[in-house]
Formats: structure tokens, C-alpha cells, sequence
């Protein structure tokens, strides 16, 4: 007798130039993806935390250098959704950065906290330059 073997789950991943314009056409992608995949539900969090990952990863993590990429990862299971970003950047150290509060009067410096909003589980590496978010699929899916 064979054991029956469930499907791969569904996974989209890609790596971009270090670029702006590039991660706003991979989500745009991701968007795309999640509603034909038939998560349009969990579409909003999970375009939201790619966005805010890839954004950082570019200009944080890489500092724009068009020589360098970035990695996205996305794979979705029976109840949960993960996404995995990650630059050639030196890293930061994430145990520090989330002992501080955001400053209201900046544009910047709240991705730890959509993170926190929106994901039941963050992880980073070691290094500090490779997230890895999972989200609760929307019920229903």
C-alpha cells in the first residue's frame, strides 16, 4: 500500500534588483497571485508586510546598491500564510530595535509594529537580514 501524498502547497517566490520600482511591481504581483490562489482575504496583511519587508530590505538593508538583490518567499499551508524576505545587507540587530518606541513625527520606523499588527509570528535570523512573517489564513480558505 502507497501513502497518498498531499499536493506541494501553493508558493511564489522571486528575487528583484534592489530597486523600488521593482518591489512595488512584485507586489502588485503578490496581489495578483494571493486573489488567484483565491486568498483575497488575507490579501490586504499579507501585500501590507510584503511591501513594508521589500521597502527595507532595499533601502535599509541593501541601501539602494542596484548590485544586490532581494529574496521573497511565499508559501501558504492549510491555516497559515508565511512570508520569507531577505537582502544582502550587513543586518541590524532586531533585539534592540524592538525595545524602542516609534517616533510619531517620522515617516519611518514602524515596520516592527505592523509587523507585530499583522503577523502571529516574526522571525528573524540571526544576522538580522532575512524576515520571516506568519499570518493566520483568513477563515473560510
Amino acid at each position: 500500500m502507497t501513502a497518498s501524498r498531499r499536493p506541494a502547497p501553493p508558493a511564489l517566490c522571486e528575487t528583484i534588483p534592489s530597486c523600488l520600482g521593482q518591489a512595488e511591481i512584485l507586489c502588485r504581483k503578490i496581489r495578483g497571485w494571493m486573489q488567484g490562489a483565491g486568498l483575497g482575504e488575507s490579501c490586504f496583511a499579507v501585500e501590507l508586510l510584503a511591501r513594508e519587508s521589500l521597502v527595507n530590505a532595499v533601502i535599509h538593508g541593501n541601501r539602494c546598491a542596484a548590485d544586490k538583490s532581494v529574496r521573497l518567499s511565499l508559501r501558504v499551508g492549510r491555516k497559515w500564510i508565511r512570508l520569507q524576505v531577505a537582502d544582502e545587507g550587513e543586518g541590524f540587530d532586531w533585539r534592540k530595535a524592538g525595545q524602542k518606541k516609534p517616533d510619531a513625527t517620522t515617516s519611518c520606523g514602524r515596520g516592527l509594529q505592523l509587523y507585530a499588527m499583522y503577523a502571529g509570528r516574526v522571525r528573524f535570523n540571526r544576522k538580522g537580514n532575512r524576515i520571516e512573517l506568519w499570518m493566520a489564513k483568513a477563515r473560510g480558505r
